[in-house]
């Protein structure tokens, strides 16, 4: 305990002390600011600590466990406007593990620690048009997607603690992708649309498909007073929805289908099972500091297919069945200019990790009960997960805050049974195949089973100028 307050009140004095001013470039006999370069950064210094006990049956740690301490949402940007032209330049740079852009490391089972890198999260040039009441923006490179808009709006004013819900749902794989993006707002209106290549800033391009996702937003933001404002908003992506080949969903080629490792056997399947449509609608409140309101669903449809063997072209082929997935979310912040307590929450289908997972077949019954009356029904999956979060900010100054919250995550496997560790004797992890067969074949250790819910209590700072 004593440890805990000891790294508390050490963030408290380290946030406390970071601030910062804006930077602009300046010209003789030109004002201030006037070619419009600014600097910045956001640091965000976190520790973590896993609440471990008896109940849940296991300490092992993995090579990149979030516990202990870590800088998430940390980043360094530069911009340059034009403002006569309308033309604007933005760089922003990210501090990631290594571990989530490259395979050499002991999480994947290389050689390489886990140090953190610099990576690129944005890179764009971007344009601005005004015609009479109405704005259109183009933007051309790396950028922050639709689904982002409550973060930078200032809606979901929390990143630092935790990812937005469409994020964590999973609208897109990434926050940022690579592409063209167009803004245009009318009064209380406006419209975002974007063609990006679907892998995300930290995947290589083509591994789903070499096809184009498309995203729209739809927004209605009005400010009542000001300190009263509201936002409805309407989201949709489609994957791969055009400019693919149509033959690239064969063996090995994309994630589409990995190999079997099969000589004798080159699958092949149809294009619609590169695909899916995802469906987002959000509602938004804020009035002064006081109170702080999110509610939002989302909806995912995975494409179904066939898939054949081009070795075995009279052979049947095996159908892959369409499957939907559901979610929503929740969050309230209510406080004032000091101190201010948030609590979210949300719950989708899959798990036991956070992010909406298609598990329901579109077929429906009887037929699937007819077909195999031995087997559970296929639209039947309910595995799905809850997420709760809680916690306290203290305002330090204007651009520096810090945060003490709790969070925890319960999932549930397809039978809608609470998920489990399984953990033998010698306190290494199992799985729930080897646990049932310990019963009817002999072991030499014994397995034991335990409920899964994974807790952590978590104290950040952030500070951006």
């Amino acid at each position: 305990m004593n440890r805990f307050l000891f790294i508390f009140s050490f963030l408290i004095i380290f946030a406390y002390q970071v601030s910062g001013e804006e930077v602009v470039s300046t010209k003789k006999e030109e004002p201030d600011a006037y070619y419009g370069l600014k600097i910045g950064a956001i640091v965000t210094p976190t520790v973590s600590v896993r609440i471990r006990d008896k109940a849940s049956g296991t300490t092992d740690l993995n090579a990149s466990d979030r516990s202990g301490f870590s800088l998430p949402w940390t980043m360094f940007f530069i911009s340059k406007e034009w403002e006569d032209t309308g033309l604007k330049m933005e760089f922003w740079g990210e501090i990631v593990r290594s571990d989530v852009l490259s395979n050499d490391t002991t999480v994947n089972g290389g050689t390489k620690s886990n140090p953190y890198v610099f990576a690129v999260r944005r890179a764009n040039v971007s344009k601005t048009i005004e015609l009479g009441q109405t704005q259109h923006k183009f933007q051309f490179g790396m950028f922050e997607l639709p689904h982002m808009f409550s973060v930078w709006s200032g809606y979901y004013d929390w990143r630092y603690f935790d990812r937005s819900p469409l994020e964590s749902l999973g609208f897109a794989k990434d926050p940022v992708d690579l592409g063209i993006n167009y803004i245009g707002s009318w009064k209380s209106l406006s419209v975002q649309t974007a063609v990006v290549n679907g892998e995300g800033y930290r995947s290589v391009q083509n591994t789903n498909g070499t096809g184009y996702d498309v995203i729209l937003k739809l927004s209605w933001e009005e400010r009542w007073s000001d300190t009263l404002k509201s936002g409805l908003h309407f989201l949709g992506r489609r994957s791969n929805a055009f400019g693919y080949a149509g033959d690239e969903c064969k063996e090995g080629r994309t994630n589409c289908l990995p190999s079997d490792g099969n000589p004798l056997t080159v699958k092949r399947g149809s294009i619609s099972l590169t695909q899916e449509q995802v469906y987002a609608v959000e509602a938004n409140l804020i009035w002064k500091e006081f109170a702080n309101v999110g509610l939002g669903g989302m909806a995912k449809k995975q494409f179904g297919g066939r898939i054949s063997d081009s070795l075995d072209p009279f052979g049947p082929s095996v159908m892959i069945p369409e499957k939907i997935g559901r979610g929503g979310y929740l969050w309230l912040g209510l406080g004032n200019s000091l101190l201010r307590l948030v609590m979210r929450g949300e719950v989708a289908t899959g798990g036991p990790n956070p992010g909406l997972t298609a598990t329901e077949s579109s077929q429906r019954e009887p037929w699937v009960r007819f077909k195999d009356p031995a087997t559970n029904p296929i639209h039947s999956d309910q595995s799905h997960y809850i997420l709760r979060q809680i916690f306290l900010e203290w305002f330090l100054t204007p651009s520096a805050r810090m945060a003490l919250g709790y969070t925890e995550t319960r999932s549930f496997d397809a039978q809608g049974e609470p998920n489990k560790w399984y953990v033998d004797n010698s306190g290494m992890e199992r799985n729930r195949v080897e646990y049932i067969e310990q019963f009817s074949k002999p072991t030499l250790v014994p397995i034991s089973e335990y409920g899964r819910l994974d807790r952590n209590i978590v104290i950040k700072a952030t500070a951006t100028f």
